[in-house]
């Protein structure tokens, strides 16, 4: 046995560099033998770190103090163009893939073809400058007979530019001749139409009363508000004339002054009164010029002005980028560009389907452009220029 072998030999501190291979220490965890390495930190992107100018809706928009008005920019030169335009672009087409069955495509294209072609006088200034020189071209194609001024009262106090129409005189007459009415019935209203192009109002005792029915049942004449106001006011003062209760019987009804007494003292309702109607046959009542489903027109009008407001107030400034606010009107919508098709190969989100959206769904395809031509005319937005992101829009 050699004699460097003993116990001191095996029991020798050794230094953690030396040769020998160290004794390993049994674990339970499977990871124990796993390098250790540092948490790797990812870069942002480079998207993510430069800063576009208007994304973050908490900033206001920059403003160069340049209001744009779309009378610069706009296709048409004339009234007569704007009308045409305004018939042309108030739509979109159905894309391909709406999300929308037969049923439903249908319903939004006779829905389309019902609307009268008629034209807010707002959206033609929108259009055209609303300078004296429109005015006096609107007066001048009305006096020739090519265009007629429609009024419907009672919108006047309300949202701007729903008062006063315009509309074709050749689209007035096909669709008052494509009615299902008497010949003789037509005739004699395009006839009246002839003599008076420049009113929006026929008299009553230039037609019978069998005509004025028919009339009034097809959507083509209308109660003047005027004259309504006027006979429930007159009427009114009859039924609270001193010398009218004092004739009642004590205790009735009548002598508190009817059951209306409250509306027609000024408080909300209406009156009731079988004596006043809509059609009075007094001397100088008139009956107003109208075409079929304008209260459908006006209805659509109100909500699409509304919906674009609520998408114009989702910004804190009430304020944002013009193709941000077009963004919100069409919605997430799946398209056909190359963009989304890349996405639906590799299985992500492309989008929500066109059915879906509020655009197609309650304003039957409305195009956003025309919705904001019709706003930038009633005065409820204004456009202008933020110098770093193009054109913005900001709410009146």
């Amino acid at each position: 046995m050699p004699l460097y072998l003993n116990a001191a030999h095996s029991s020798r501190i050794r230094k953690p560099g030396s040769t020998t291979p160290s004794v390993k220490r049994s674990s339970s965890s499977p990871f124990s033998t796993l390098p250790r390495r540092k948490p790797v930190q990812r870069r942002k992107s480079v998207g993510n770190e430069i800063h576009i100018a208007g994304d973050d809706e908490s900033e206001k928009l920059g403003d160069t103090g340049q209001v744009i008005s779309l009378a610069g920019m706009s296709p048409v030169s004339n009234v007569l163009q704007a009308i045409k335009h305004s018939h042309g672009s108030m739509f979109s087409d159905v894309p391909e893939r709406a999300g929308m069955n037969s049923t439903r495509i249908a319903e939004v294209l006779n829905f389309r073809r019902s609307l009268p072609l008629i034209v807010s006088l707002a959206h033609v200034h929108a259009l055209l400058a609303a300078s004296t020189r429109t005015e006096r071209e609107v007066a001048n194609l009305i006096a020739a007979g090519n265009i007629r001024k429609l009024s419907v009262s009672g919108r006047g106090n309300e949202v701007s530019g729903l008062g006063e129409f315009l509309v074709h005189t050749e689209d007035l007459e096909a669709k008052i001749r494509d009615s299902r009415l008497e010949p003789s019935t037509l005739g004699k209203l395009i006839e009246l139409l002839h003599q008076q192009p420049r009113s929006s109002t026929i008299s009553v005792k230039s037609l019978s009363a069998g005509e004025i029915t028919a009339l009034r049942n097809a959507g083509f004449l209308v109660s003047s508000g005027i004259s309504r106001k006027s006979s429930v006011a007159t009427t009114a003062g009859n039924r609270l004339a001193p010398a009218t209760i004092a004739r009642q019987a004590s205790g009735s009804v009548e002598a508190a002054g009817g059951e209306a007494a409250f509306e027609s003292l000024g408080g909300i309702g209406s009156a009731r009164s079988d004596s006043c109607d809509l059609v009075a046959t007094g001397s100088g009542s008139e009956l107003t010029l109208s075409l079929p489903n304008t209260g459908v027109y006006l209805r659509l009008i109100n909500d699409a002005r509304a919906h674009l407001l609520h998408l114009l107030g989702k910004s804190k400034y009430k304020e944002a980028p013009l193709y941000i606010l077009r963004e919100r009107w069409d919605g997430a919508v799946d398209s056909d560009n190359k963009v989304s098709n890349a996405k639906k190969v590799r299985g992500e989100y492309a989008g929500v389907l066109a059915g879906r959206t509020k655009k197609w769904k309650q304003l039957y395809g409305l195009n956003f452009d025309w919705v904001l031509e019709e706003c930038l005319g009633a005065g409820l937005v204004e456009l202008f220029d933020t110098g770093s992101v193009g054109h913005g829009i900001r709410a009146v």
